[in-house]
């Protein structure tokens, strides 16, 4: 969140503290002198209700925006941006209440030049009751104070500098600073690049209210809950920093060289272009280009969105058939050629013609962990650009269902580590790595345990 937006939420909790103690000190100072008194007075600026202004208007040399309340929503009465809404209101908060922490006597043309009143930073903010009015000039010498003149009151005072540092006119400070003007159910395509390329394609379904992948991953499983938890967390995200407008030159931020790009679209038809590029001089944070203009800053992990692949989405382990639903299976592994037949029901199991005794629950146990590590599939990666051919395959096992029907599974060696995974002789997209068949708690290890413990 912007520094100086921080500074007004910790100002308007400071000047929530400190209620009873200006309460005290007023009781105090009522046994004073009644000039002491009216000039303590004199320096509440302003004192009207937070949530009644209807219009905001900040003006400096000449600029000016001007904010209204159109509902329940601030709005810039040119439209030249959309509207920072919890800057609007902490400013109406912050002034409803404020008080200068001293004042230099009346207003004298001399007092105005020398204090830089004579060209103001000024916000207007209009409620029922009236306008209230406050210009805001240089700050102190010492670095202290920001020297204030309040329409309506005849004195300069001066507000701490903070205070006084959250009334300078600053655009983009005004201008909403959502990364993406959509909320979770507004969201109608997600698409990321790399390299000018697609790197992923994610759409939502409106007829059945579900995220897909195209029709290249439909052997492998979206998780829905990942992409709901990754989409809702980009809709809520707010620049940490704004930065350049209209931004002419790619590579003063590292835009010509992008890390991530994505392309957000909504119901309605409108979309959103960002370019992401690494911060050099901290890695923490990322520069974010909206629209090819509006120069932001944000953490670095809150658009690691834009680098995800299609696999990151995907239910990761690829379950092929329970046991409970099979009546057996065929094994083929590294020179093994075996039959199992299996009735759960009844504990009853044949193993290369074999009864096996699913009693012992060492053995029962054995056998569920053997028919896992070869049907609960933990996909590594996808690549539905590669073209591998079914042949020779190192692993291969059919299950036999107890509906009818069958599901055969394949992994055929690719390059490197990786196994290409085959269902019913159609390549699924997605690859497992060589530990999932040799190692530890891998298909070999689990495979010795069971034919050791059944006697086989």
């Amino acid at each position: 969140m912007n520094k100086r937006i921080i500074a007004l939420i910790v100002l308007i909790l400071m000047a929530g503290a400190s209620v009873g103690t200006m309460l005290f000190l007023k009781g105090q100072k009522q046994k004073e002198d009644q000039k002491v008194q009216e000039e303590i007075n004199d320096n509440v600026l302003f004192d009207f209700d937070p949530y009644s202004p209807t219009q905001i208007v900040f003006t400096k040399n000449g600029e000016s925006y001007t904010c209204k309340l159109d509902g329940e929503k601030w709005v810039l009465e040119s439209g030249e941006f959309p509207v920072d809404q919890t800057y609007c209101q902490l400013i109406c908060t912050y002034c409803s209440n404020l008080t200068a922490v001293e004042n230099y006597g009346e207003i004298t043309d001399e007092k105005l030049k020398m204090y830089g009143l004579d060209s103001p930073d000024t916000v207007e903010i209009t409620e029922p009751n009236g306008t209230h009015t406050i210009n805001v000039g240089n700050e102190s010498p010492t670095g202290e104070y920001y020297y204030a003149t309040v329409d309506g009151k005849k004195n300069v005072y001066a507000l701490e500098l903070m205070r006084g540092s959250v009334l300078k006119l600053d655009r983009l400070l005004i201008k909403n600073k959502e990364l993406l003007p959509y909320t979770l159910y507004d969201l109608k395509e997600v698409t990321t690049y790399k390299d000018g390329k697609v790197l992923c394609d994610l759409t939502f379904d409106e007829s059945d209210s579900m995220w897909k992948l195209p029709a290249d991953y439909s052997q492998v499983t979206l998780d829905q809950t990942e992409v709901t938890a990754t989409f809702n967390n980009i809709v809520r995200l707010e620049a940490e920093e704004m930065m350049d407008e209209k931004l002419d030159d790619l590579s003063k931020y590292g835009f010509d060289d992008p890390v991530g790009e994505a392309v957000v679209k909504g119901l309605d038809g409108s979309e959103r272009h960002l370019l992401v590029s690494t911060n050099e001089n901290d890695p923490n944070y990322c520069y974010v280009l909206v629209d090819g203009e509006q120069v932001e800053m944000y953490y670095s992990s809150d658009l690691g969105f834009t680098q995800k692949t299609p696999y990151d989405y995907i239910v990761q382990n690829y379950n092929t058939e329970s046991y409970y639903n099979i009546s057996g299976f065929s094994f083929k592994f590294r020179g093994s050629d075996d039959k199992c037949t299996l009735d759960t029901d009844t504990m009853e199991c044949t193993y290369n013609g074999k009864d096996v005794d699913l009693g012992p629950s060492e053995v029962y146990l054995a056998l569920t962990n053997f028919y896992n590590s070869f049907t609960i599939l933990k996909l590594t990666g996808m690549d539905t650009e590669a073209k591998p051919e079914l042949k020779d395959p190192e692993l291969s096992t059919e299950l036999t269902l107890k509906e009818g029907g069958s599901i055969k599974i394949d992994l055929v060696k690719g390059e490197g580590t990786e196994y290409y995974v085959f269902r019913d002789g159609k390549y699924i997209g997605a690859y497992v790595d060589e530990s999932m068949l040799t190692g530890r708690n891998a298909v070999s290890e689990f495979y010795t345990k069971f034919i050791k413990l059944a006697g086989i």
